[in-house]
C-alpha cells in the first residue's frame, strides 16, 4: 500500500510541476484554451507569478513530503489544493457549471485522496517506528 500511495504521490508531483511550468512558460496556450483575453504585461505576470508559482509551489512541497517523509509538507499542499477546489465549488455555486470545470476538479479532489492517505501513511509509519 505505501508503495501505491508513493506511486500516486509522484504521479501528483508531475502533474502540478508539468502543469506549473507549461502556464509559466507558455501563458498564451493557457489563455487561449480558458478564453483569458491578454490584455497587458500584468495579466501575463499574475498568471506566471499567482497561478504558474502556486501550481510549483505545491509540487515542490509535495517533493519535500515525499523526501523528508514530514507528513507536515504533504498537510500543506492539501491544505492549498482545498483551498482552491473550495474556490471552483464556490464559482461553481456563484457564476454556474461548465463541463471544462470536470478535469480540473477531479485532479485536484484525486490529489486531495492521495494526499490524505499519503499522510496517514507517515502517521502508521510513526507509530510503528516509536513501539519498536
Amino acid at each position: 500500500m505505501k508503495k501505491i500511495v508513493n506511486v500516486l504521490v509522484v504521479l501528483s508531483i508531475i502533474t502540478v510541476l508539468l502543469l506549473g511550468v507549461k502556464n509559466m512558460f507558455f501563458p498564451s496556450d493557457t489563455f487561449e484554451l480558458y478564453g483569458i483575453e491578454l490584455t497587458g504585461v500584468l495579466t501575463h505576470n499574475t498568471f506566471r507569478g499567482a497561478i504558474s508559482g502556486t501550481l510549483i509551489g505545491i509540487g515542490l512541497t509535495l517533493l519535500m513530503g515525499l523526501l523528508t517523509k514530514n507528513k507536515t509538507w504533504y498537510q500543506s499542499s492539501l491544505l492549498l489544493i482545498s483551498v482552491i477546489l473550495f474556490g471552483r465549488t464556490y464559482s461553481v455555486i456563484v457564476d454556474g457549471w461548465t463541463n471544462a470545470l470536470m478535469p480540473p476538479m477531479v485532479v485536484e479532489v484525486f490529489i486531495i485522496v492521495v494526499l490524505y492517505f499519503a499522510s496517514k501513511q507517515l502517521d502508521v509509519s510513526k507509530k510503528q517506528i516509536e513501539f519498536t
